[in-house]
């Protein structure tokens, strides 16, 4: 438990609800909007799918692809739970309840920006072709391997920081993570429409982890992250220690 909401834990401002103060009395608020993901594992054969369906994108590795859709992503929508109850009636329909189970969303929402050369498409459009070749209906797996899990789904990290970029506050972990949805119908075009294009993809979710592990990885994760923005020299240098953190 953090030091500075321990005031909460006081009946002094129950009443009033203000927390703001110096210390000792204040409780610093959670602010949203410092987001960070990363894909800490994806399919081996998902390159090849990509070079595949667009020859544009054939040097794209998995640490390129990694790369790319952590530095796009603009928003995250995980999923939640809902806990199911069952109801029982006493005499004049007294009514009580108790929980019958707990029903877990397996959807994952994630909005990318676009930019030319048009990596996400490819990388979308590549990784639902994998699954099923959209000319045979068949997966592509079958020449790569088995037709597993572990060869079509990726696992998946996010957090949330405080303002300075660095200390996790929210953590988790996603397995059995593969998109679906491929955004071609985004890439219709009006004459009269000149805009930026987001493109906002579903994704499955077997599990979503939140333990003592994922916090340590988020962390680790966000130490270098924040390491190599706050580290002196060259822009270049800035890149050099990002790739692959």
């Amino acid at each position: 438990m953090k030091s500075s909401f321990a005031p909460m834990t006081l009946p002094d401002n129950t009443f009033s609800r203000k927390w703001g103060g110096t210390k000792g009395n204040t409780i610093d608020p959670y602010i949203t909007g410092y987001h960070f993901i990363k894909f800490a594992y994806l399919p081996t054969t998902l390159s090849a799918n990509v070079a595949i369906s667009d020859g544009t994108l054939s040097d794209l590795q998995a640490g390129t692809i990694k790369n790319i859709l952590a530095s796009a992503c603009l928003s995250v929508t995980i999923p939640g739970a809902t806990v199911n109850k069952a109801e029982f009636n006493g005499l004049g329909n007294v009514r009580f309840a108790v929980p019958s189970n707990v029903d877990w969303d397996n959807t994952l929402s994630m909005r990318f920006l676009e930019s030319s050369g048009l990596p996400i498409l490819g990388i979308m459009h590549g990784w639902v072709r994998m699954i099923r070749d959209y000319r045979t209906g068949v997966s592509r797996l079958a020449a790569a391997g088995e037709y597993t899990k572990s060869n079509y789904a990726s696992t998946l990290y996010y957090w949330t920081t405080e303002p300075n970029g660095k200390n996790v506050e929210y953590h988790s972990c996603m397995t059995g993570v593969y998109p679906m949805k491929d955004p071609t119908d985004q890439f219709g075009h009006d004459i009269t429409a000149y805009d930026k294009l987001e493109i906002d993809i579903d994704w499955n979710v077997d599990y979503l982890w939140h333990e003592t592990w994922t916090k340590t990885d988020c962390q680790d994760f966000a130490d270098k992250y924040h390491s190599a923005a706050q580290d002196g020299g060259t822009i270049s240098n800035y890149y050099q220690k990002s790739v692959g953190k």
